[in-house]
């Protein structure tokens, strides 16, 4: 009954204000009313004004957003506070496009929602993670999480809720290509809303149901439902999902070969997607623009418009927008019987996808280790949890070895196909990666399924403290196994040249902070601390995936060979045109004999860390390779029981 009344008086709350506040500035004088109430009304109250402020006044809803995030941190507010996250994260995601940023308020949500047992605030979170891996085209991820929301909201019996997990499961169906299983979950979605009369939710299912109608070839039919999608999202303003409607109108009458009606509705939607400053849909505008053009004989001004969205998805950093450009273009270009150009875009698209795909593995298996920590420590605060925190270790456990299997399978495929000359000519080196796969991998995987058993009986038994050691030696051969595999097929790659440079403007000094954040909690069980002396933002222009490769590469290895309680220095110091970049440890440093051996590709022994962690000694060549791939170079000085410095040059951009 409480939760009942707690949802009850925050609902009527928000409709109190809903008529005055929507698509308004709040006055000073509000504001000033605001800071006599009671904390807990404050926090109320400008979670209603964030909510309800951000389809027209996205940067004040995020303000007030921020503003209750910070009063509810300080009073200790965690249920309101996981709410919060979770709003300003799907403001970031949805309103500003931020996708990223997204997930980062999602993910200080969701422990708090765990901790608070608020299963409600938990799926939510859970659905918005699904829709921002679908967005940034992490499709296991985003399946994953989908399947997680809909099983809890069906759980509890949350129409609103089953009814946006159909929409997601819907469009995860029709991306793999299962239009009649995809559509059943659409029209489940509209069924359920018209019982509570949401008339925003089954407009947006009309148009999911338009975009796989028109995909199955069903033209007459989908232009039916794109103008019902039109219409119902005129009636409420929305100016996103218009233009949606209308890019859908606009493929239509484009395969009917109706090309004047195709180019007014995808220059209409273009122009309501600036509004709104909606990167996706201003590009999406743009290449059915460029492709009527093209069956007009215009390809002088299609040419023009593709190049406009290339540097418009280039802004954006979402890597699934240069893919759609760099596919257009291939098409366009083929259809103009370029193949030239045609052939070169088709290789730009081959490279992006490849990085990305390299960036989506790193992720995924990111994430996977976040959740397991998470749940670690949930075990040892809710031992009331622990059937379900079985059920959730089990699964990770399962995920991990599928994806390292996974892993394997690639590493196979590639050295069987790309490397096969280059391993004939070196039966040493072919021996040694084999001998490597066959005995530490073997090794790993039978730790991780030996404590893996271990963990289970200690949770039966309420042993928390053998939980949690067995629990941290998990999550230590799991990172171990994965930076094995990772070094090794990079290396792989590296031999047959199939790495290419996809470079593009970015903050060093961020992705070194991003970086550095990866390996706290490691540094943390060691007792060692980082010192970071960045400065301001460094521009570079460079590859962002490989040079976090090497990044993480340095961290990992001064982390692993640094004693407790010591220090890791993080340095940028910019030096004419050329920026250095510098990892300095106090640890246990390196040998001349040994340091005459770093950096050579055929040298792969490793020594064991202070911890006793593993190693291939691949680490270090890929380094080289990969900054020599910039322009530039990369050195090591170091003395035994002194420590090392590492440290890479690159040109500004």
């Amino acid at each position: 009954m409480n939760r009942k009344l707690l949802y009850f008086t925050i609902y009527i709350l928000a409709f109190a204000f809903s008529s005055q506040l929507y698509g308004q500035t709040i006055s000073s004088g509000e504001l000033k009313k605001l800071d006599s109430l009671p904390k807990l009304e404050q926090v109320k109250m400008l979670s209603a004004w964030c909510w309800k402020n951000r389809e027209k006044n996205t940067d004040e809803a995020i303000q007030y957003g921020l503003k209750a995030i910070k009063i509810a941190k300080a009073e200790g507010y965690d249920k309101e506070l996981a709410t919060l996250y979770n709003y300003v994260g799907v403001l970031y995601q949805h309103y500003k496009y931020e996708i990223q940023k997204g997930i980062s308020y999602y993910d200080l949500g969701l422990p708090l929602s765990l901790q608070v047992k608020d299963s409600v605030e938990i799926a939510y979170v859970y659905n918005n993670l699904g829709d921002a891996f679908y967005k940034i085209g992490n499709i296991p991820l985003a399946f994953e999480y989908a399947k997680k929301s809909m099983a809890i909201f069906e759980r509890l019996h949350n129409a609103p809720g089953i009814a946006y997990s159909y929409i997601n499961m819907g469009e995860l169906s029709r991306i793999n290509e299962k239009y009649n299983t995809a559509l059943d979950y659409f029209r489940k979605a509209i069924a359920l809303r018209q019982t509570f009369n949401d008339s925003t939710g089954i407009a947006s299912a009309n148009l999911e149901i338009a975009r796989t109608l028109l995909l199955k070839g069903q033209t007459d039919s989908a232009m039916y439902y794109f103008r019902r999608s039109l219409e119902k999202h005129e009636q409420i303003k929305n100016k996103n999902y218009m233009a949606y409607s209308m890019q859908g109108m606009g493929d239509v009458f484009l395969r009917k070969a109706q090309y004047d009606s195709a180019y007014v509705y995808f220059k209409g939607a273009l122009k309501l997607c600036r509004e709104r400053k909606n990167p996706t849909g201003e590009i999406d505008s743009q290449l059915g623009m460029a492709k009527v053009l093209a069956n007009t004989g215009k390809e002088k001004e299609g040419e023009q418009i593709l190049d406009e969205a290339l540097v418009n998805a280039r802004k954006s950093k979402l890597t699934p927008n240069i893919l759609k450009v760099y596919r257009a273009k291939g098409e366009f270009y083929h259809q103009l019987k370029e193949f030239r150009k045609s052939s070169g875009n088709y290789q730009n698209y081959v490279a992006t996808y490849d990085s990305l795909f390299s960036a989506l593995q790193y992720q995924t298996l990111s994430e996977i280790k976040d959740r397991f920590q998470m749940t670690e420590q949930l075990n040892r605060v809710h031992q009331d949890l622990k059937a379900k925190q079985k059920d959730q270790i089990y699964a990770i456990i399962i995920i991990v070895l599928l994806l390292v299997l996974s892993l394997v399978l690639v590493l196979r495929h590639r050295t069987v196909s790309r490397l096969s000359a280059e391993l004939l000519q070196s039966n040493q080196s072919k021996d040694k990666i084999l001998s490597i796969v066959s005995h530490d991998l073997v090794s790993s995987f039978n730790a991780l399924l030996g404590t893996s058993e271990l963990l289970m009986e200690d949770l039966d038994e309420g042993d928390m403290a053998g939980a949690k050691s067995n629990g941290r030696l998990i999550q230590q051969t799991s990172e171990e196994t994965y930076r094995f595999i990772s070094n090794l097929l990079t290396w792989a790659r590296s031999q047959q040249h199939t790495i290419r440079l996809y470079k593009e403007e970015f903050d060093l000094s961020g992705l070194l902070t991003d970086v550095k954040s990866m390996f706290d909690n490691q540094a943390r069980m060691k007792e060692i601390q980082f010192r970071v002396n960045a400065g301001a933002e460094v521009m570079v222009n460079a590859d962002k995936n490989l040079l976090q490769i090497v990044l993480v590469n340095l961290l990992n290895n001064a982390l692993k060979f640094t004693n407790p309680n010591g220090t890791i220095d993080l340095s940028i110091e910019m030096k004419e045109k050329q920026v250095k970049v510098s990892v300095k440890d106090n640890g246990v440093g390196i040998s001349p004999e040994r340091m005459a051996e770093l950096f050579k590709s055929r040298t792969i022994d490793s020594l064991p860390g202070t911890g006793n962690e593993k190693g291939t000694g691949l680490g270090l060549f890929l380094c080289k390779e990969f900054v020599e791939m910039h322009g530039g170079e990369i050195h090591v000085n170091s003395a035994e029981g002194k420590g090392s410095e590492f440290w890479f040059t690159l040109p500004l951009a």
